[in-house]
């Protein structure tokens, strides 16, 4: 399964890339260096890194409020678990 975000502003719709291993390894770096901290600090470079290369700038990335990023990271965190659990089935 391809795994992707996406976000509207005003009538624009942004898509990422796939999720991929890199991205899985920038979340995994940051769940195992930051002890403590929740999805939304682990996920946020990969929300980044998810967006490169796309219609979405930096600038559009960075004007994102504080929930929609949160929905982002939420939805990383998921992707991130679901790849981890099939890894050790």
């Amino acid at each position: 399964m391809q795994h992707v975000l996406s976000f509207k502003v005003g009538d624009n719709k942004y898509v990422s890339k796939t999720f991929d291993f890199e991205a899985l390894c920038l979340i995994n770096d940051a769940h195992i260096c930051g002890s403590g901290q929740g999805p939304m600090r682990i996920c946020s470079a990969a929300v980044d890194y998810m967006f490169e290369g796309t219609d979405a700038t930096p600038e559009i990335i960075a004007g994102l409020d504080a929930f929609e990023r949160a929905r982002l990271c939420s939805r990383l965190w998921d992707f991130y678990t679901e790849a981890i659990s099939q890894k050790k089935e």
